[in-house]
């Protein structure tokens, strides 16, 4: 079991080659005693949140994020999307999308929420520096799962893959992190959330220990969903986020180290990583954990993880 902690994204961490501007082209900046009517949205740069209009006002020079009477925070802004604590809230455009990020020292990053058919992901020792790490090695990763059989292969529809975990990174003080998503021409991509940070795993430096079977993916929606007196449903779609449950069998002498680097994310939005081995994606859940730890014997311990998923 790994935690993958995501660094606050500044300004400064954000290169010139991010495709994603702000405001960005469907976005439109605040402007201090404008004319505004219900249901106008801006932005505002300095806090990178969307504000909506909740009552027509005009020549009010109070900042949204303050004059909370005729503004209603929507949401981060386009650019900023990857880096807030949902998955669900997305930087989106068409063909192509580049974030170029310098966060500091990470070994690892996993992306959530991704649109698109293809991704490469690179790292270099600089910005603008020498190439020292590519995801695929050549040519552009697919993001769609490969058909699981003949009539899969010919007449199924695939997959969309959008989770990616990319470990054992190398670390370098000035790195630049490059992540590029692309589709067909006009056709949507986006990427729902950035983490980059370091992967702790919970076994330390032990010889033996791990998830044991059953580990579990529960998927849970927050629709609102009402059976009427007449037998008819009435369904409100709403978004979804994914549970995690599993039983980390470690030794006894590495117990107390696991408990702490839980007990220092019980109220922080993190990676939870079960497995970084292809094949468990369902166990990687970004969201809010917590755990119980069962020292079982002179040599054994057992930690209980539980994580509520965020959407």
């Amino acid at each position: 079991m790994n935690i993958l902690v995501p660094i606050t994204i500044t300004d400064a961490m954000i290169g010139a080659g991010t495709t994603i501007a702000e405001p960005a082209a469907s976005e439109t900046a605040w402007v201090s005693a404008g004319n505004y009517v219900l249901g106008d949205r801006r932005i505002r740069a300095t806090t990178h949140r969307v504000y909506e209009c909740v009552q027509a006002h005009t020549g009010r020079t109070a900042l949204p994020e303050v004059d909370t009477a005729y503004w209603l925070d929507a949401g981060p802004t386009q650019r900023y999307a990857p880096f807030d604590t949902y998955t669900n809230t997305a930087a989106t455009t068409t063909t192509s999308i580049t974030y170029v990020l310098s966060p500091g020292y990470f070994n690892a990053i996993s992306l959530y929420g991704l649109t698109g058919t293809q991704i490469v992901v690179s790292v270099k020792d600089a910005p603008g520096g020498t190439e020292i790490y590519r995801y695929p090695t050549t040519g552009a990763a697919s993001l769609t799962e490969p058909p699981t059989g003949w009539y899969d292969y010919m007449f199924g529809k695939r997959r969309p893959i959008q989770k990616l975990v990319l470990s054992n990174l190398p670390i370098r003080p000035t790195a630049e992190l490059t992540i590029t998503v692309t589709a067909a021409t006009g056709a949507a991509v986006g990427i729902g959330m950035i983490n980059v940070g370091d992967l702790t795993p919970l076994l330390g430096d032990a010889e033996w220990g791990g998830v044991t079977g059953g580990a579990s993916a529960e998927p849970t929606s927050y629709s609102y969903i009402k059976t009427n007196d007449d037998g008819t449903t009435t369904i409100k779609r709403r978004g979804k986020s994914t549970n995690l449950r599993a039983t980390v069998v470690l030794p006894r002498q590495k117990a107390d180290a696991a408990l702490a680097t839980v007990q220092q994310v019980l109220d922080v939005p993190v990676s939870w990583i079960a497995t970084t081995s292809q094949g468990f994606d369902g166990l990687n859940v970004f969201g809010i954990g917590s755990c119980s730890m069962s020292y079982d014997s002179f040599g054994i311990a057992t930690l209980q993880v539980n994580v509520k998923g965020l959407i």
